[in-house]
């Protein structure tokens, strides 16, 4: 199963007045899998879902048989200091720009366009399969993207590592780090310290692959995904 997160994809943004914060995330990956009724899974987390997949295993972990971060064990760690300018620029950002700040385009081509200029390694069969999955039309007839624009602004909380260490250090399951080779993030030298976290971790780098591994190299990332499954 692969959800859409609120806020992303076929799911329904949050009414007026509300924001996007991690403990909704998890809140709602919690209703799926008690809507599944089932008592254990997989996880498999890309970026943001990386992060959303490792606070749930910390905060579960007799809940989850194998975890699969995929270019996702959380963003940058922030300082306390960091807090009330972060909350200063949240408020700016969401009274001057809110739901306002998106971009309109004439057909789903156009959206492609702008995802191979984003990621140049998508095809242009990749990149036009995407857009129709990811746009819809609005009542001016033009195609937007279906997120949210709120997620355009800068969040509130800042990330903590030595919060997200606590978390990892809870996670009991094995667990499966992927990351992109020629991805920004595969070169922070501030990750070690959760690796350091995790009880039981194996990392991997797929050739040929950026930030976005599921795109850029499908195949490999698939078949490494399938052998640490054991399927």
């Amino acid at each position: 199963m692969a959800p859409d997160c609120r806020g992303h994809g076929d799911s329904d943004w949050v009414g007026a007045g509300g924001y996007y914060h991690f403990p909704d995330y998890l809140f709602d990956l919690d209703c799926v899998i008690q809507a599944l009724g089932v008592k254990q899974v997989h996880l498999i987390g890309h970026s943001m879902g990386g992060t959303i997949a490792f606070l749930y295993s910390g905060s579960f972990p007799e809940r989850i048989d194998n975890l699969v971060l995929i270019e996702g064990v959380g963003p940058v760690g922030m300082d306390f200091s960091d807090a009330p300018l972060r909350m200063k620029i949240w408020i700016t950002e969401v009274r001057e720009r809110g739901r306002r700040h998106f971009r309109e385009y004439t057909n789903i081509a156009a959206g492609a366009g702008q995802l191979q200029q984003t990621n140049p390694r998508l095809t242009p069969e990749q990149a036009l399969d995407l857009a129709r999955a990811g746009m819809k039309q609005n009542d001016k007839g033009k195609w937007i993207w279906k997120f949210d624009p709120l997620h355009r602004t800068a969040a509130p909380q800042p990330f903590y590592t030595a919060q997200a260490v606590e978390f990892f250090r809870r996670i009991q399951c094995p667990v499966l780090i992927v990351d992109g080779s020629e991805s920004r993030q595969t070169r922070r030298t501030d990750k070690q310290e959760r690796y350091d976290a995790i009880a039981n971790q194996r990392r991997i780098a797929i050739d040929h692959a950026g930030h976005m591994v599921h795109q850029d190299n499908p195949v490999k990332l698939a078949e490494a995904v399938l052998a640490f499954l054991g399927v």
